[in-house]
């Protein structure tokens, strides 16, 4: 006997709501890690100058870095952010790639080059936990798992929601 193939035709088109939201929890994701990151070197480094933390501290501070650290910081993580992903997005069409791994690499790249802009652009000095060359990795990593979590949530999380409800029709 021959086995009948069911071939699912799925649409790509992922409507503009699910690429914000995207966008959104990747930035969420990517600002924490890049503020408790930073947050957590600063601290470090205070306690290598013989400043006793406390555990209550750490957490406190934390905290009241990712809210204080919020308009500035976070406006420039998402701006960052939104640019890059577009052109990873745009790259990623232009070149034909099914899985687009373009999105970690320019969220990564862009933390980067945001770091090395922030002086000239902004006369601002680097965030505290950014001078040593850790944490500029941190931030770096942040952005990368940020990327990440674009690319799943675009891509597959959105793919999925697209293609189920028609597997579930054919049933």
């Amino acid at each position: 006997m021959s086995e009948k193939v069911v071939v699912y035709e799925v649409q790509s088109d992922i409507s503009p709501v699910t690429k914000a939201g995207a966008l959104l929890v990747t930035w969420l994701v990517t600002y924490t890690i890049a503020s408790v990151s930073q947050s957590q070197f600063v601290l470090a480094n205070l306690e290598s100058l013989g400043v006793n933390i406390t555990g209550n501290q750490w957490l406190e501070h934390t905290v009241l870095d990712w809210w204080g650290l919020l308009p500035k910081y976070g406006s420039a993580v998402l701006a960052t952010l939104s640019i890059a992903l577009y052109l990873s997005g745009r790259a990623g069409r232009m070149l034909k790639l099914r899985n687009n791994w373009l999105h970690p690499l320019a969220a990564g790249l862009a933390m980067m080059i945001m770091l090395l802009l922030m002086q000239p652009i902004l006369n601002v000095t680097l965030i505290a936990g950014t001078r040593s060359i850790e944490g500029q990795l941190w931030q770096v990593l942040a952005g990368a798992i940020g990327g990440l979590t674009y690319k799943f949530l675009r891509q597959d999380v959105a793919r999925w929601i697209i293609q189920r409800p028609r597997q579930n029709a054919l049933l």
